[in-house]
Order: structure tokens, then sequence, then C-alpha cells
């Protein structure tokens, strides 16, 4: 096989674990979110950070044992996940408060954000924090 080859198949891999794993944490961070937020009646924001807080935690284990399979320094894989993390949290409680005040419900704009994180993290997780 070639290198082009290897490069496109590991490409491949890490894509479809990534889906894995980032389905299982959506799964698990939109139902701590409703959670929160709709049964415990506890505010958009807090509700928000502690959803992702714990799927973040699920995340990095799986992201950095399975998908990418990250030989790297624990330390600099956990800071860089922080650092991209608590821009996450910041850029999705904002947009989430920003679309409920254009009128959109609560659980729409979570899924809106998450949708958009899912982007920039995956090629982030493979090119910076779990190299």
């Amino acid at each position: 096989m070639t290198s082009e080859k290897k490069q496109k198949n590991s490409f491949l891999k890490q894509g479809l674990r990534y889906v894995i794993v980032g389905t299982s944490s959506f799964a698990l961070e939109f139902l701590l979110f409703a959670v929160l937020h709709e049964a415990a009646s506890l505010h958009v924001v807090l509700s928000n950070v502690l959803a992702l807080t714990g799927a973040a935690v699920y995340n990095f284990i799986m992201s950095r044992s399975w998908t990418f399979k990250s030989t790297s320094s624990l330390l600099r894989s956990v800071i860089l996940y922080l650092l991209l993390f608590f821009w996450n949290q910041f850029f999705s409680s904002w947009v989430i408060v920003f679309l409920m005040e254009q009128g959109l419900n609560a659980m729409i704009a979570k899924i809106i954000t998450m949708a958009i994180i899912v982007c920039w993290n995956f090629i982030l997780y493979r090119k910076v924090v779990f190299v």
C-alpha cells in the first residue's frame, strides 16, 4: 500500500471513529442538557456548561485513546484540549443565548451550536490536540 493510500485509510478510520465518539458525546451532552435545563429547570448557560463539561471528559478520553490513538504528551493534549474546550464553551453559550433571543427554542439552539463545533473540532483534534 502506498504512503498516500495509508494516509487516506488512516484519515477515514479516524473520521469514522470521530463520528462514533462524537455521536455518543453528542447524545450524552444533549441528554445532560435536556435533563438539567428542561427537567431540573437550571438556567440555560449553567445547563450548557455542565452538559458540555460532562461530555468533554468522556470525549477527551475516547478521542485520545481510541479515535486518534495519541502517544503525544498527555499534559500537552490536556492543555490544548482545555483551550479548545473553553473556546467551545464560550462560543456555544453565547450562540445559544443569542439564538434564544431571536426566538429559537433552547434545544434547537443547542443542536445548531453543536453542529458548528463538531466541524472545527475534528480538524483541530487531528492536526493540533492529539498529534
